[in-house]
């Protein structure tokens, strides 16, 4: 019975090997930094940004102004913690929040032209962020697995910045898909909340560490995690459907991190290794593309409906065209 389960396992392996994977067209972009890129995000067309560094000694910040051909450093105020940013977020008045490990935050109000620095008063970890207005935000965070915190901020950076509500889990994304439904992910369970963030509770997702979501609306979504999980709800997370089971030990292991999609019917995900899942729709069926690099893939964004780019370790930007 031992030496059959061997040979199915085998088999399940080299059948899962042979499937033909995606060729897509990935360009490097080269950057004459080797820190970790975190997150990319465009504001429209021309103008994007990617936010990373090195955890204790230094926030990187990226900008470009023709549609990610080339890029700048954007330089940070000095005089304060130099800490890696993890996440962030765009308004489309060009105001721009980071978050970063040690409660770091940096502000700005005009496109990245200029930035203000404001210092969490838990000086804990800060994952993401998302804009409620042009005058407030929701922050997320945690560290450990088992600590996790939602905080209330003012996008002038008054106020006390102080944590409004402990969890026992960590959480690593926000999204916000309409002014009043705001989704939180982290470790084994997605919340909901449907008032813009004052109250939440569980959906049904569970059984990984929910690293990324992406929202179509505020009812149809994906989600995946650090065990190689994909799942999809179509119903505002009363229920998930596993498209893929990262604990099912038939599966190899993959590590995604991040998750992003078009406005159409395109998603993509990638992982760590340099592993990317491209879905052609919503995400009810999902293929591996061929590797284009060896490094983590961290962060992903569609720049437009054809056009997506993703970065990660060692200073690695790819942009990939469909």
């Amino acid at each position: 019975m031992r030496n059959l389960l061997f040979s199915l396992m085998i088999l399940t392996g080299l059948l899962s090997c042979s499937k033909k994977k995606l060729d897509i067209n990935a360009t490097e972009i080269l950057i004459p930094m080797h820190d970790r890129f975190n997150k990319i995000k465009f504001l429209n067309q021309q103008t994007g940004f990617i936010i990373g560094g090195q955890q204790f000694s230094h926030p990187a910040m990226l900008k470009t102004s023709d549609g990610g051909a080339t890029w700048h450093e954007v330089t940070l105020p000095g005089n304060n913690e130099q800490k890696e940013i993890y996440g962030f977020d765009l308004f489309k008045d060009g105001k721009i929040i980071t978050v970063g490990y040690g409660g770091t935050i940096y502000v700005s109000s005009d496109t990245g032209s200029s930035f203000q620095y404001v210092q969490h008063a838990s000086w804990k970890e800060l994952k993401d962020v998302v804009f409620k207005s042009k005058d407030s935000a929701l922050i997320i965070g945690g560290s450990g697995f088992n600590q996790g915190h939602i905080s209330r901020f003012k996008t002038d950076g008054s106020g006390s910045n102080q944590i409004s509500e402990m969890l026992g889990f960590e959480l690593c994304d926000i999204d916000m898909p309409d002014s009043n439904t705001v989704y939180y992910a982290g470790y084994g369970a997605i919340l909901k909340s449907v008032d813009g963030g004052l109250t939440h509770d569980f959906t049904t997702a569970k059984n990984d560490f929910f690293k990324a979501m992406c929202w179509k609306n505020s009812n149809e979504g994906i989600a995946v995690g650090y065990e190689g999980s994909i799942i999809r709800t179509t119903n505002g997370g009363a229920s998930w459907q596993f498209i893929r089971n990262g604990n099912d030990f038939t599966k190899k292991k993959i590590h995604f991190l991040d998750v992003e999609r078009n406005n159409s019917s395109r998603v993509v995900a990638v992982a760590e290794g340099g592993v990317v899942f491209v879905s052609e729709d919503d995400g009810a069926s999902w293929k591996e593309a061929m590797r284009f690099t060896s490094n983590d893939l961290y962060g992903i964004t569609f720049r437009d409906e054809q056009t997506c780019f993703v970065v990660g370790d060692n200073g690695c930007l790819f942009s990939i065209r469909f």
